[in-house]
């Protein structure tokens, strides 16, 4: 294990530095200071490696929801929803950018179409999760358009990482307060 820690780690702080178009099995090696045949125990080129660590960075923001979830993160008031949604923007934000290359990782799920499943399964899984909370409180709406509605909303917030991440023109807690007025507006008039 330790050695598969190395290479991820080495392959995250160099996707970080050069972008996935640069990086390289034998950098992520010289980097990791192992040789070729070690990493080739655990994959097969660079992709295996990208989609672990998008696999990983996703892993962390579901885990985040989750506690954030249990901890009260929806509630029924509109302007909490509303903050409390802002601050989930926020914690899925910041561990984006702690992650080593979770910027590059992040951009690597929406450019390269072998890493578009890595992010279509995760944002099923969060689908999955805030489904079953859901249909708990929104009872009388309909489950099937209650599951479109939230998947619908877990690629809205996917969307919100990368304009955290890319863009300048809107303050960081701006964009996160109208992608969560918007969302909760999708539940809101779902009966």
């Amino acid at each position: 294990m330790l050695t598969y820690e190395k290479l991820m780690l080495a392959a995250g702080e160099l996707l970080g530095e050069v972008g996935f178009e640069r990086l390289t099995t034998n950098a992520i090696c010289a980097r990791a200071a192992l040789t070729p045949p070690a990493l080739y125990r655990y994959f097969d080129d660079k992709y295996e490696i990208l989609a672990e660590l998008g696999r990983r960075l996703l892993k962390r923001q579901y885990e985040a929801y989750a506690i954030w979830l249990f901890e009260g993160g929806v509630k029924s008031d509109p302007e909490e929803q509303i903050e409390n949604l802002a601050r989930w923007f926020a914690i899925a934000a910041r561990i984006v950018e702690e992650e080593p290359g979770g910027v590059w990782t992040l951009r690597a799920m929406r450019a390269l179409p072998n890493m578009s499943e890595v992010r279509l399964e995760s944002q099923r899984l969060f689908t999955n999760q805030m489904f079953e909370y859901y249909k708990r409180i929104l009872p009388d709406v309909d489950p099937e358009l209650l599951w479109h509605r939230l998947r619908i909303r877990a690629e809205f917030g996917f969307v919100v990482d990368e304009m955290a991440i890319e863009q300048t023109e809107i303050p960081r807690d701006v964009l996160f307060r109208e992608a969560a007025r918007i969302l909760s507006r999708s539940l809101s008039d779902a009966r």
